[in-house]
C-alpha cells in the first residue's frame, strides 16, 4: 500500500511539472503539434518514469558477530494473562477503495457518454465520404467530431459556414484528436484529485481547436467569415465530453491565435527546459541505494608474474611459430613476426613484430640491417588485477604502447601542448618538434601508436595510416552570414557593429560579427520606417527579423532607404462586441493594406534587382534586369560567363556571374580598363577591375 502511495504522487508531481513548463514557455508559442506531442508524452512519461529505478550498490564491512549469551529461565506453572486488543480501523484501506470508487465512477461515466454517442448517431441518416462518415442531425445544436463520425445540423448554417465547419472537424477525423480527448478523459478519471490534470486536458482540449484552426484558415479563403462562424455557435453547447467540438470555452483565445505571427523557429529550445528537471527528478526518487556486506575472502597472495618471449640471431621459425600459439592460446595476445630476413649464416638480420592482446592494446617494432640482430624480449605483466604493461625490450630501451581506439571512419584530433619538451610526431614518415605541431589539426586515418624511452622519457607519437596535416582555419570569422578573413575583420570599425558571438568548439572557434542596420548609409540618407521618417538610432533598434522588405531609392544623387515592418495584429477586446468591432476594424485595416501592398509590389517590380554601386570618385554604376550592369560614360554590360573578365583585388574570378552575388557596398574602386569597338562602332567592355574594402 505504501509503495502504491508513493508512485501516485510522483505520478501526479509529475503531471504538475509538466503543466507548469508547458504554461511558462509552451503555452503562447504556435507549434501547436509540438505542443500536442508534448501534452501527450507528458501524461504517459508521469506513469512510465516512476516505474523506473536505478540500483546504486555500496560496500560496507561485515560487522564482527558478538559472543551471545543467553540466561536460562527456569520454567514456573505461573499463568501469564494476555490481555485481548481490539484492531483499529485502516483508514488507509478506506480511503483507497473511497478513491478507486469514484475513479470507477468516473469510469463508468464515460462508458455511458460512448454508448449515448452511439445510440444518438444509429438514429440518424449517414453519409460516407472518403475521410469521414457525415451524419446530418436535425436535433443538434453544435457540430462535432467523434473519430470518423462528424454529426452537424446542415439547417443551422449556410453553405460557406457549412464547407468551414466540415473542414475544421475533418482535420479532427484525420488527425485522430478523439485519442487524446479520450486519454485525457481517462487521466482525469484516474487522477481526479489532482486539480491540475483537469487544467492539464483542457489545455489539450484547447490546444486541438488551435491545430484545426491553423489548418483550417490555411485552407479556405473567407477567413473573415470563418471567424464569424466561430462566434455564431458560442451560445450553444454540447453535453458529450468525449467529443471534439466545434464549439469549445475560450473562443476569444482561438480568435487571438488565429492572427497571431508564427512562433520564431528557434524557440523551439523551449522544449528542452523540462529535461533537466526529468533529470533531477531520476536523480533524487528513482536511485536506490543497496547496502551490501563485502565477502570475507581468505587467499593466498599472488606473486606478479611476467611472461616473456626472447628472440635472438639465432631463434628458428619453429621456435617463433610455437611460442605465438602458446601466447594466443593462454593468455589471449596475438604476436605476428613477418618479414624475416637471414644472412648466409643463417642468423636473423631484419623482421617485422606485432602484437595485439584481446583489450585491444596493440604495438609493433620494425629491425632493418646487415648484421644479425640483438636480442629482443616480448614481455607481458600478469598482475592479479589484471593490469600490466607490455611491450619489446631491445638493448635496454623500452618501447611500451598505449591502447589505440579508431574507427572505420576518418576522425580529426588537435594536437595538445605535452608536458613534456621532449615530444615528437610523426605524420606519413615525416617528424614534427611540439613547436611546429602546436595548434595544428591533423586528420587521422588509424590508430596513434606512443612510444616511450624508459630512461629519457622522450615520447615519440606515430600517427598510423594515411594521416595528414589539415591546412583548415582554427577560427572561421562571419560578418552578417558571410565568412571573412582575419586581416578583413581587423578593418571593421567598430562603430558599425552591432553584436559579437563566439563560439569555442573541441576544433574550431567561430566568431559571428553582426553589423548595424545603418551600416553603410551615408549621414544624408534619409530613412523611412512604415512611411514615418526615423534616424539611425531607430534603424539600428529593429531586429532583422522584423523587416518585412527594403526598398532603396536614389533620386537625382540623394539617397532614401523605405523600411516596411512585419506588421503583428493582435484583437484585443473585454466582451464579444468589442472583439466583433475590433474585426470589423481589422477588415478594414486589412483591405487598405493590400491595396497599398499592390501598390508597392507595382513598385518593386519597377526596381526589381535594382543595386547601386557608389565608388570612392563619387561614381555610381548601377546593376538592373538581374545581369545588366550601368557604368558612367560606358554603355550598359551584360554580365556573361565566357564574355567577360573581372579582376576583383587583382584576382579574376573563375565566373564572372559570381560579381552579381557579392557584397557590392564593400566595393570602393570599379573601372572598365579593356574595351574595343566592334564594326558596328559599339563599344564592347572586356575586362572590368574592382576592388573592394
Amino acid at each position: 500500500m505504501e509503495n502504491l502511495l508513493i508512485y501516485f504522487l510522483k505520478a501526479n508531481g509529475l503531471i504538475i511539472l509538466f503543466y507548469l513548463m508547458y504554461v511558462l514557455f509552451l503555452r503562447k508559442e504556435t507549434f501547436f503539434v509540438s505542443n500536442r506531442w508534448y501534452l501527450i508524452s507528458g501524461l504517459i512519461l508521469s506513469l512510465i518514469l516512476p516505474l523506473i529505478t536505478f540500483t546504486k550498490i555500496i560496500w560496507v564491512e561485515p560487522t564482527p558477530i558478538p559472543e551471545f549469551y543467553e540466561e536460562v529461565i527456569p520454567l514456573t506453572n505461573n499463568v501469564i494473562e494476555v490481555p485481548i486488543q481490539e484492531t483499529p480501523l485502516d483508514w488507509s484501506l478506506i480511503l483507497t477503495t473511497a478513491y478507486a470508487v469514484i475513479s470507477i465512477l468516473i469510469v463508468m461515466k464515460i462508458t455511458l457518454e460512448l454508448v449515448s454517442f452511439f445510440n444518438k448517431i444509429r438514429k440518424h441518416q449517414k453519409q460516407k465520404e472518403s475521410d469521414f462518415t457525415l451524419i446530418h442531425s436535425d436535433t443538434t445544436e453544435n457540430p462535432f467530431s467523434f473519430f470518423h463520425y462528424i454529426v452537424i445540423n446542415p439547417n443551422r448554417f449556410s453553405k460557406e459556414e457549412f464547407q468551414h465547419i466540415l473542414t475544421h472537424e475533418s482535420i479532427h477525423v484525420k488527425q485522430k484528436h478523439s485519442i487524446d480527448v479520450l486519454l485525457s478523459k481517462l487521466f482525469c478519471a484516474l487522477f481526479w484529485a489532482n486539480p491540475m490534470i483537469w487544467l492539464y486536458r483542457k489545455a489539450i482540449l484547447q490546444n486541438l481547436e488551435f491545430i484545426a484552426d491553423s489548418e483550417t484558415f490555411q485552407q479556405i479563403e473567407n477567413k473573415y467569415e470563418y471567424q464569424r462562424t466561430l462566434l455564431k455557435v458560442v451560445t450553444h453547447q454540447h453535453d458529450l465530453s468525449i467529443t471534439n467540438q466545434f464549439y469549445q470555452s475560450l473562443i476569444k483565445k482561438r480568435i487571438v491565435m488565429l492572427h497571431t505571427n508564427q512562433s520564431n523557429k528557434r524557440n523551439v529550445w523551449k522544449y528542452a527546459t523540462i529535461l533537466p528537471l526529468l533529470v533531477g527528478f531520476m536523480l533524487l526518487f528513482q536511485i536506490e541505494t543497496v547496502a551490501q556486506v563485502k565477502e570475507v575472502v581468505i587467499s593466498k597472495s599472488v606473486t606478479n608474474q611476467i611472461v616473456e618471449f626472447i628472440i635472438d640471431k639465432n631463434t628458428t621459425d619453429e621456435k617463433i611459430k610455437a611460442e605465438s600459439e602458446v601466447l594466443k592460446k593462454e593468455y589471449g595476445v596475438d604476436l605476428k613476426i613477418s618479414k624475416i630476413k637471414r644472412n648466409v649464416k643463417n642468423e636473423i638480420i631484419a623482421l617485422e613484430a606485432k602484437f595485439e592482446d584481446i583489450d585491444k592494446t596493440t604495438g609493433k617494432i620494425s629491425i632493418k640491417g646487415e648484421d644479425p640482430i640483438e636480442p629482443i624480449r616480448f614481455f607481458k605483466e600478469l598482475k592479479a588485477n589484471g593490469k600490466g604493461k607490455m611491450g619489446f625490450d631491445r638493448n635496454n630501451i623500452s618501447t611500451v604502447f598505449a591502447k589505440m581506439q579508431s574507427g572505420d571512419e576518418n576522425q580529426t584530433i588537435k594536437i595538445k601542448k605535452s608536458d613534456t619538451d621532449e615530444t615528437i610526431y610523426i605524420i606519413n614518415g615525416k617528424e614534427y618538434s611540439k613547436e611546429e605541431m602546436k595548434d595544428k589539426i591533423v586528420e587521422l586515418d588509424g590508430a596513434i601508436e606512443i612510444n616511450e624511452d624508459g630512461k629519457t622519457g622522450k615520447k615519440i607519437m606515430v600517427f598510423k595510416g594515411n594521416s595528414f596535416l589539415s591546412n583548415e582555419p582554427n577560427t572561421v570569422i562571419y560578418l552578417d552570414d558571410q565568412i571573412i578573413s582575419e586581416e578583413e575583420m581587423k578593418k571593421i570599425d567598430a562603430e558599425v557593429i552591432k553584436s559579437v558571438d563566439v563560439k569555442k568548439g573541441n576544433i574550431k572557434k567561430e566568431i559571428k560579427i553582426v553589423t548595424k542596420n545603418s551600416s553603410g548609409l551615408t549621414d544624408d540618407t534619409e530613412i523611412y520606417i512604415n512611411g514615418k521618417k526615423a534616424t539611425k538610432e531607430e534603424l539600428d533598434k529593429i531586429e532583422r527579423e522584423e523587416i518585412e522588405s527594403v526598398n532603396v531609392n536614389n533620386n537625382n544623387g540623394k539617397k532614401s532607404i523605405e523600411i516596411q515592418k512585419r506588421n503583428i495584429k493582435t484583437i484585443q477586446g473585454g466582451s464579444w462586441k468589442e472583439v466583433e468591432r475590433e474585426m470589423e476594424m481589422s477588415k478594414a485595416e486589412m483591405e487598405k493594406a493590400k491595396a497599398e501592398m499592390e501598390k508597392a509590389k507595382a513598385e518593386m517590380e519597377r526596381n526589381k534587382n535594382t543595386k547601386i554601386i557608389e565608388t570612392e570618385n563619387g561614381n555610381q554604376s548601377v546593376i538592373y534586369g538581374g545581369n545588366r550592369l550601368k557604368i558612367p560614360g560606358i554603355p550598359s554590360v551584360k554580365i556573361e560567363n565566357g564574355k567577360l573578365d573581372i579582376y576583383v583585388n587583382g584576382k579574376k574570378l573563375k565566373n564572372a556571374e559570381d560579381f552579381l552575388t557579392m557584397n557590392h557596398e564593400k566595393i570602393y574602386f570599379l573601372e572598365v580598363t579593356e574595351k574595343e569597338t566592334n564594326e558596328n562602332n559599339i563599344v564592347v567592355v572586356k575586362k572590368i577591375e574592382v576592388k573592394t574594402k
